[in-house]
Order: C-alpha cells, then sequence, then structure tokens
C-alpha cells in the first residue's frame, strides 16, 4: 500500500513543469512550493512532468533541480529530492552500482538483496536493463567480477538479480512440503548457501516460498525466522533478510528505518533509501508494522530525528499516519 498522496483535480504535467520553473525563478528558489509538487506525485507523473519540462525550457528536470540544491545548507535535502525525482529503475541501479563499490560487504549485500527480492519482477528487469544502459555492463556481471563480494555469497546474489519469478499467487503444495525437508536439513547442517537452498529462495515465487515456509513451520514447530537465528552459518542474517523481503518486506523495512534513527545520529543514506524506496509500494504496511513493533508512530520518529526541510521531505513521502 503505497503512501503518495496527490492532489484531486490533478494539475497537467505541463502546468506542474510551469509551476516548478516559477518555484525556480526569482530571487531565491520556493522550496516548499518543489517539495509539495514532486513529493506529492507519483514516479510516473513526475516522468512527465520532466518530459514537460524540458519540452518548454530546453533543460533537464534533474540537471536544474541540481543546480538548485547545491548550496552547503541544503546538504541533506538534496538527496532526497533528486533521489525521489529520479526514475525508479535508474534510482535502484545507480543503488545497485554502489553496493557493488561497498568496502563492507554485507551493507552492498543487503542492497543487492532488497532490490532483487523486495520488488516486482517486472521492477528488477526494469533495473538491470537500467544498469546495463547506465554503465555498460550487465548487474550480474558486475557482482559476478567485484571484489566486495566472496564465494558462495557472490554466486547466490546473482541467482537473486537474475532470477524473473512468477508474481501470481498460485504455489504447488506438493513441492513446498519436499522443499521444506530441504530447507530444513540446509538449516541444521548450518550450510544455507548450498545449491538446493539457494535454487529454492532465489528461483521460487514468493507465493511458493511463503508455502513452503507454513509447512517448514507446521512440520518442524518452530518459526522458520528462528530456526535461521539459531543457525551458525555466517549466512544468516542475510538469508533471513532475503526472506522477510520476499515474504513480508514491511517487516524487513520497518526495521532498517528504525535502525537508521537509533544511537547518536542519523544514518541518513539508509533513512532516505528505506523511504523513498517503499514510499510507492508498501509504506502503509511499513508505518503499521513500525507502530506494532515499536510502539511509537514513524512520523514521531522522523520528527525527533531529522529537521529542515529534510525532515519535511520524508513527511510528505510517509504520508499521514491513520487515526486509531
Amino acid at each position: 500500500m503505497a503512501s503518495i498522496t496527490v492532489p484531486d483535480p490533478l494539475p497537467s504535467p505541463t502546468e506542474d513543469a510551469k509551476s516548478l520553473w516559477k518555484a525556480f525563478d526569482g530571487m531565491g528558489k520556493d522550496d516548499n512550493a518543489i517539495k509539495e509538487l514532486l513529493c506529492h506525485r507519483t514516479s510516473a507523473q513526475i516522468s512527465q512532468i520532466a518530459r514537460a519540462y524540458e519540452e518548454l525550457y530546453k533543460e533537464k528536470l534533474m540537471d536544474r533541480l541540481n543546480q538548485e540544491f547545491s548550496s552547503f545548507l541544503q546538504l541533506h535535502s538534496k538527496p532526497a529530492i533528486m533521489q525521489w525525482t529520479m526514475n525508479p529503475a535508474e534510482r535502484d541501479a545507480k543503488w545497485a552500482y554502489k553496493a557493488t563499490k561497498e568496502k563492507k560487504g554485507e551493507r552492498g549485500s543487503l542492497m543487492i538483496i532488497e532490490i532483487a527480492c523486495g520488488s516486482s519482477p517486472d521492477h528488477l528487469m526494469a533495473v538491470r536493463k537500467a544498469y546495463s544502459t547506465l554503465y555498460s555492463r550487465s548487474l550480474e556481471e558486475e557482482i559476478a567480477f567485484t571484489s566486495a563480494f566472496k564465494e558462495p555469497l557472490r554466486e547466490f546474489l546473482v541467482q537473486l538479480v537474475t532470477s524473473y519469478r512468477y508474481n501470481g499467487d498460485n504455489a504447488d503444495e506438493s513441492s513446498a512440503q519436499s522443499e521444506a525437508a530441504i530447507l530444513y536439513n540446509g538449516i541444521q547442517a548450518n550450510h544455507l548457501l548450498q545449491d538446493q537452498v539457494m535454487r529454492i529462495i532465489s528461483l521460487r515465487s514468493k507465493s511458493q516460498v511463503k508455502a513452503t515456509i507454513r509447512h517448514y513451520e507446521k512440520e518442524y514447530g518452530k518459526t522458520f525466522e528462528e530456526e535461521i537465528a539459531a543457525c551458525t552459518s555466517p549466512f544468516s542474517d542475510l538469508m533471513k533478510v532475503v526472506v522477510r523481503c520476499l515474504v513480508s518486506p514491511e517487516k524487513h523495512f520497518a526495521e532498517v528505518i528504525r535502525a537508521s534513527m537509533e544511537g547518536l545520529g542519523t544514518d541518513e543514506e539508509a533513512l532516505t533509501r528505506g523511504v523513498i524506496s517503499r514510499a510507492e509500494i508498501d509504506m502503509e504496511l511499513i508505518k503499521e508494522e513500525y507502530k506494532r513493533r515499536y510502539k511509537t508512530t514513524l512520523t514521531h520518529d522522523v520528527i525527533e530525528d531529522t529537521s529542515g526541510l529534510y525532515k519535511d521531505i520524508l513527511l510528505a513521502l510517509i504520508g499521514p499516519e491513520k487515526e486509531p
């Protein structure tokens, strides 16, 4: 469930392009007007606005935003407004590229997993196409040859990004039952990345993975997450993220967003990515999970932990909290 609210009636892309030009023009730009317009449009609507803007003013909207948000005072808000305005597939492709260059391989692998397992098959395909266009090589090639990841994790990540999963609700219960036993054996052997386990998790549809986990928990009497947590494999934490992104991504992203605001300082990169990447997908579910788990609202924590235009951008994308 998306959290983006758009005005009704909705202005035409040309009208919105003219409004942005007006907000850019004059003695000083109108930050609030830019935020209110862009953060209350879907990515598809922003794409139409960007085309209209370029036709009218012979410059790219992203170039103008980059120019307008170039001061040191906008160090926090610039990444948020730029990333939100960007085409989602291109945005994820750039995040994936950054992930392959991370010195801390675990952080990079988590980003790859979120992109591969937390989105639809069509979106993942669009990300791969955008990656090839941007970097003149495929995403899977980048992962396969980067030094950021080691085997067998590297092979697993390649399988995740190249899988085009069935996106429906059907599941084969017989296969789910037999594959639950394979997962059990892999966990008991502390070998989460053995070939059969990797094939099940990386290739099966989300509905099939859910059915397999359902059979697992019925047959072995423990939750799948508990079993993974008890496993001594060095890949147990990553496997938990993979399964969560496939089965209940709202739990994973509620945790990621919360972690970004805990302790001293704010991990703005993680917070921005968490909010922007889910605003059009399942932010309403994330807010519900956040409230259930942490006994407070996401809105409250963002207000407490951020400030200025950056805070206002995040709150616009998160949307209002539901009344109790």
